[in-house]
């Protein structure tokens, strides 16, 4: 009977926990080990598959590996819990004598259901194709230099044929860059550099050659900027031609690679001349080799720079040809050049064409060629005009009349001159004589002065700007009638192109400035809106390459240090506070105007454009034309400047006076009228570049005492008893304006 009420009360069991773990789990969740037992030893094994459990027997019967994912609970405390709406509702269990209990685990069916590969195949998959494409990237990156390098190497090349035929005007107008579109913004064309460089010289568009394009159908005053002619009016030149006497001759009996060997080497040995003396090379013509000085970066000394060019050449044919004489024949060494030079105007530009070449035109290119062909064997046969520019420059002594008028075709009889550039003589550098020549190594424009030049121009284009706003701001104001005087003190005479007296007599204690008037500040022009004319652009940059060229090749009085002294100035000017353009009215009166302080703190410098601009101008050219040396050397090597300026201040003196006549010259007339409008406007600004100028020489002890009069004046009051307040603002101003380029310097 126990036996039997046993066996009864385990299928009870059986029955009961079946009926309990049925529907536990959804399907497809497989693997779950159920251990119900009691705490009277009574322990039962199931495995649950999905809504089904399986009996597997009697005792723990789990895998220990999943002990650590042991969940353990009482079954009396089913009770306690709902699943799905519904709870338990069976059996009743009691927490007392032999409570059940129930222990849930893992198994391996469960954890091969759930555990999965999947994310490692993934992250392999998903790296395998970053490192693919990366590789591709890397393989095309590679082409594309690859390719990018013969593109390169054939631009270089191009560029390089360019730069032999053209100068740097053309060879830009060929290659544009930046461009500005109609509303302003600017757009970057990329073209292929070959095929660019074909088209343009070809003219001939997208169009077939020799059929007129839509822009040349339309005219002239309608085509496109692309197919604009290339052309410019050069106004002061020298051109040379030179050609080899007996060349025919010599070549009839000679090899044609013997023909091109004597003059490759010959016309080689003269670009290289050329290139060190600032020449251009126009073109070789058979045995007659082209150059011109002037061209495209004007010069003052092109006669001077051609004759010393021409003495060059003449004097390299003769080394050349005698050391090809031992491989050409001993006649070699008989060949000569004969050399012409004549000075003018002439208009250069590019004919395009099937072969197309940069060429010069006009009557100075013809009366050269005549030179030429007049003159005589190892001579430099020069014009009338070529030996007035050289006379003018201070090298007459190389001018000698030649006997009688010679023929030149279409000009009649016409009168000549031969011409010896002196060679290297002397032993200062200093010594100015005009023999020496001491000058014969002049600084050549290249790319960085190029830049400099570009730069300076940049900021006298903003000052110049500022000018002319203020200019009309005042205009304005005097059309209602109600404007200040735009300057204090008496009316001064106009300034002539000529200064008869030395500009160290021209220093000024005291230099007047504008009083100030807010509502100028107020109704000036914004000068970013103002558009300067072309012909004032075109001559600025004209007169700063003149300025860049009159400077010598010393180590440190260069134009090089001049631009960083310009740089400087511009500095320290942008750090003295501008007055407000607004008017704040003081708490104290209700009158006094903020601008006004400001403008009396900063002693008015910043309240006058011209004045901002003569400070910048004077320090460009504060060392032009400096020999390198200081004037009590100039003075014991007993210069030629010396008499000229009594031996005071001999190197600012000379840089003003050529800056100043540079300046002053017919070329520059649209320049000198926007800068200076009136007498007054110019006396003023050629007192604030004297006074600046003069004040790097901080050695003259008469200028040291006549700053040490003024600093004792502007900061003693008892010095300066019954003057106006308005007289010491301005010696202070004037101290100011001094000390900024002394310290800039």
């Amino acid at each position: 009977l126990s036996v039997l009420t046993h066996c009864s009360f385990f299928s009870f069991m059986d029955v009961c926990i079946n009926r309990l773990l049925q529907n536990i789990l959804s399907p497809g969740s497989d693997g779950m080990v159920v251990v119900i037992g009691s705490d009277c030893n009574q322990v039962f094994t199931y495995h649950i598959f999905g809504p089904v459990a399986e009996y597997v027997g009697t005792g723990d019967l789990h895998d220990t590996e999943y002990d650590h994912m042991t969940r353990f609970v009482y079954l009396y405390q089913l009770a306690n819990f709902s699943f799905r709406g519904s709870s338990y509702t069976g059996f009743p269990l009691s927490d007392e004598q032999c409570p059940y209990w129930m222990k849930l685990y893992a198994s391996d069916t469960m954890r091969d259901d759930h555990e999965t590969n999947n994310p490692l195949i993934f992250t392999i998959v998903a790296a395998s194709i970053f490192v693919f494409t990366s590789f591709v990237f890397c393989l095309y990156d590679c082409v594309s230099e690859r390719r990018q390098r013969k593109v390169l190497r054939v631009a270089v090349q191009s560029t390089a044929v360019v730069s032999s035929l053209f100068p740097q005007v053309v060879r830009d107008r060929i290659f544009p860059g930046t461009q500005q579109s109609s509303n302003g913004k600017s757009g970057l064309r990329v073209e292929n550099a070959k095929g660019r460089l074909q088209q343009f010289l070809r003219g001939d568009g997208d169009g077939e050659e020799g059929e007129d394009t839509p822009e040349q159908a339309r005219g002239p005053d309608k085509a496109g900027t692309s197919n604009a002619p290339i052309a410019e009016l050069f106004s002061d030149t020298t051109v040379m031609f030179a050609d080899i006497a007996g060349f025919t001759a010599w070549s009839s009996v000679r090899e044609p690679a013997q023909v091109f060997t004597l003059l490759e080497t010959l016309y080689g040995a003269f670009d290289r001349l050329a290139q060190r003396r600032g020449v251009f090379k126009v073109e070789t013509i058979g045995d007659s080799y082209v150059a011109v000085t002037g061209l495209p970066e004007p010069r003052v000394d092109h006669a001077v720079a051609m004759g010393k060019f021409a003495r060059d050449c003449r004097e390299k044919m003769a080394e050349l040809t005698e050391k090809l004489g031992r491989t050409l024949g001993p006649d070699t060494g008989d060949l000569q050049l004969r050399i012409g030079l004549n000075s003018g105007p002439v208009t250069a530009g590019v004919l395009r064409g099937e072969r197309s070449r940069f060429q010069l035109f006009g009557d100075t290119v013809n009366t050269a060629a005549r030179m030429e062909s007049t003159g005589v064997v190892s001579k430099i046969q020069v014009s009338q005009t070529t030996a007035d520019l050289l006379t003018s420059a201070g090298k007459g002594h190389w001018v000698t009349k030649r006997d009688g008028e010679v023929e030149a075709k279409g000009k009649g009889r016409v009168q000549t001159y031969f011409i010896e550039p002196s060679g290297k003589g002397g032993t200062s550098v200093s010594s100015g004589e005009d023999t020496a020549d001491e000058d014969d190594e002049f600084q050549v424009m290249d790319e960085k002065t190029r830049r400099l030049v570009d730069w300076n121009c940049e900021i006298f284009g903003k000052l110049i700007k500022q000018i002319v706003a203020r200019r009309e701001a005042w205009q304005a104001l005097s059309k209602k009638g109600n404007a200040k005087k735009q300057a204090s003190g008496r009316a001064l005479p106009p300034v002539t192109t000529s200064t008869k007296g030395k500009p160290l007599d021209e220093v000024k204690e005291v230099i007047e400035l504008p009083e100030f008037d807010p509502r100028l500040a107020q109704d000036s022009t914004n000068p970013a809106n103002i558009e300067l004319d072309t012909a004032v652009t075109t001559q600025l940059r004209e007169y700063v390459s003149l300025i860049a060229s009159m400077y010598r090749a010393n180590p440190f009085h260069c134009f090089e240090h001049a631009s960083h002294v310009t740089m400087s100035v511009v500095k320290l000017l942008s750090r003295i506070v501008a007055p407000s353009d607004g008017v704040i009215r003081t708490a104290q009166d209700g009158k006094g105007e903020l601008a006004s302080t400001l403008h009396d703190h900063t002693y008015g410098i910043t309240s006058d454009p011209l004045t901002q601009f003569a400070c910048v101008f004077s320090a460009l050219i504060h060392d032009v034309d400096h020999q390198g040396v200081p004037n009590s050397t100039l003075l014991a090597e007993n210069s030629p400047l010396v008499a000229t300026y009594d031996g005071h201040s001999m190197a600012e003196q000379n840089s003003v006076d050529l800056a100043w006549k540079l300046l002053m010259e017919d070329q520059f007339e649209d320049l000198r009228t926007i800068i200076c409008a009136t007498p007054n406007e110019m006396n003023r600004f050629r007192e604030l570049v004297v006074n600046s100028v003069m004040a790097t020489d901080i050695m003259d002890k008469d200028l040291k005492d006549l700053r040490n009069q003024r600093w004792d004046k502007a900061f003693q009051e008892t010095s300066r008893l019954g003057e106006s307040q308005e007289v010491n603002t301005n010696r202070k101003a004037t101290i100011v304006i001094e000390h900024l380029i002394q310290a800039s310097d």
